[in-house]
């Protein structure tokens, strides 16, 4: 990770990564107390979660057009894997990056979600697991 952008990285720290469940909604942060989402996954009978966008590829800024279906891709194969998700946003805690659309996917393994994200061009996922703080985990294209 030596090669990563620290401004980059910074921000995805302090972002906020928030399951959207019909009006209730549930925010992870980064290595901070985790308790709204420990009550999500207790509702949902999961173990673990993981936010993933298919947004801005490799963080670079992309036109609405290509996000929104960069977005439908990433539906079709929770869809086609019938993967147990809800909708989520990416709420950057700078004004300067959009919020994001993405999804919190129930019991992925972090291993299967960081494929998928890499699939997608994404440097990374937030993984949380009951009872634990949420987790930045990088792909192998943020390595170089």
């Amino acid at each position: 990770m030596s090669g990563f952008d620290p401004k980059l990285l910074s921000a995805y720290q302090q972002t906020s990564y928030v399951a959207l469940d019909g009006k209730r909604t549930a925010t992870a942060r980064i290595m901070a107390d985790g308790k709204e989402v420990d009550s999500l996954l207790e509702n949902r009978g999961a173990a673990e979660i993981v936010f993933v966008t298919a947004w801005n590829p490799k963080s670079k800024p992309a036109a609405q057009a290509a996000n929104d279906a960069a977005h439908a891709r990433l539906i079709d194969i929770l869809e086609d894997e019938d993967l147990d998700y809800l909708p989520a946003e990416l709420r950057p805690a700078s004004k300067d990056w959009p919020v994001e659309k993405g999804v919190a996917i129930f019991d992925l393994a972090p291993f299967d979600a960081l494929q998928l994200a890499e699939m997608l061009g994404q440097y990374a996922i937030v993984w949380q697991g009951q009872g634990q703080p949420a987790q930045l985990l990088f792909t192998r294209l943020a390595l170089g």
